[in-house]
């Protein structure tokens, strides 16, 4: 890329605040993967512009090594760790004075809300924010949207939505009309919402007036490669660790291992194995440091839902290795196209089982998901869409 002048640079430049409250470079989850994607954007247009993320060192998992990572990563960025709260040990009585007793009485104000912030943490922000114009502001999650109650400027909001906060509180039905108006009162502080769900689209468009971007996940093409006559990894389960993806694999050890061979191993990647008792049909994993490897040579993919909103990225990113997937219908939320696209559905254990040995056991029926899943991705999760969007929008 050619360097441009001072006086180029000047009338080209922008100054770019990213808001995320996990460490991006800790461990690998849906948003986190998101998160490392516009970041490598932003850090590609920080040779023009000023680039700025904000994260929270006591919310994330923010250490040393994650933030050595991160500067080698990113050293375009410059990174902004601030405190969520006052340390109780270090100093008592601030901690009590300054965010206890003011967190305390904003709580009882908003009891229905989204809203997770706290005035200490606010008042950083604002001064932040107010240290300088940015022209953009990205925050991820309308929760915390009070972030940009008190700019003094006029500044371009992106509400970088990640999820539909009130649907993970459906449960609460004597607070889910409050808990939706509290979003959408959120969402409609932004000039611009990201989603990468097409029902989350939908909802945005319905009841904000803002401008609406579809931003589906995007991948490198990856060629379908022959057939294998063995598979390192025949079933594949890829999870982090949250109350869905623990109780829909609890389901999944109940209700579905038992109708399956004992010469049937699932293999189990990420955190989701910490919860996981030992099982003769199940090889725990852990963490690894190529994750990739393990896509190359598994043959299927599951991934018990039960429940959750959004684009489960676990499943587009088995997709886009021409690997199907057998889930629930909560793990195809979020695609644009929910049949012929590489993923067998169903709510029935038995029929659960059923798609997985049949695709273990049938190399047409196999090769044919195969394919479906291949062209999913193609139509619909094009890279290049993705680069020349965040090339206009940053450049």
């Amino acid at each position: 890329m050619s360097t441009l002048n001072s006086v180029q640079r000047k009338n080209t430049a922008k100054n770019i605040l990213y808001f995320m409250p996990d460490c991006p470079t800790a461990f690998k989850a849906g948003n986190i993967t998101h998160s490392l994607k516009v970041l490598h954007y932003l850090n590609e247009t920080a040779i023009t512009n000023t680039v700025d993320f904000l994260s929270l060192s006591d919310w994330g998992t923010w250490s040393e090594e994650s933030i050595n990572k991160f500067h080698t990563l990113f050293p375009n960025i410059n990174l902004i760790l601030l405190n969520r709260k006052i340390d109780k040990k270090k100093h008592p009585i601030k901690s009590i004075l300054f965010y206890k007793i003011p967190n305390f009485i904003i709580k009882l104000f908003k009891k229905k809300s989204i809203d997770i912030s706290n005035p200490f943490l606010n008042n950083k922000v604002t001064k932040l924010f107010n240290s300088k114009v940015y022209d953009n502001i990205i925050i991820s999650y309308a929760t915390w949207s009070s972030f940009v109650d008190n700019i003094n400027y006029k500044s371009h909001l992106i509400l970088d939505s990640h999820d539909f906060i009130t649907a993970q509180s459906k449960h609460k039905t004597n607070k889910i009309g409050h808990l939706f108006q509290s979003e959408m009162k959120a969402a409609r502080k932004f000039d611009e919402i990201w989603t990468f769900s097409i029902e989350e689209k939908y909802i945005f468009e319905q009841f904000t007036k803002s401008k609406v971007t579809y931003l589906p996940f995007c991948f490198h093409k990856k060629e379908i490669t022959p057939l294998q006559k063995i598979y390192k990894y025949e079933v594949l389960y890829v999870a982090s660790i949250n109350p869905h993806n623990y109780n829909s694999m609890q389901w999944f050890i109940s209700e579905v291992l038992p109708l399956l061979s004992k010469d049937i191993r699932i293999h189990v990647v990420g955190k989701i194995g910490e919860t996981i008792e030992e099982h003769p049909n199940i090889i725990i994993h852990g963490m690894v440091e190529d994750l990739q490897e393990y896509y190359d040579n598994a043959r299927i993919t599951i991934c018990p839902m039960l429940s959750g909103t959004g684009v489960k990225i676990k499943v587009l990113e088995s997709l886009n290795n021409n690997i199907p997937v057998v889930t629930n219908t909560r793990g195809v939320d979020g695609l644009v196209q929910k049949k012929n696209n590489g993923c067998l559905v169903t709510e029935d254990a038995q029929e659960f089982a059923s798609s997985i040995k049949k695709l273990l056991s049938d190399d047409l029926f196999y090769v044919d998901m195969v394919k479906q899943a291949h062209n999913y991705i193609t139509d619909n999760h094009n890279l290049d869409n993705e680069i020349q969007f965040y090339k206009q929008k940053f450049s």
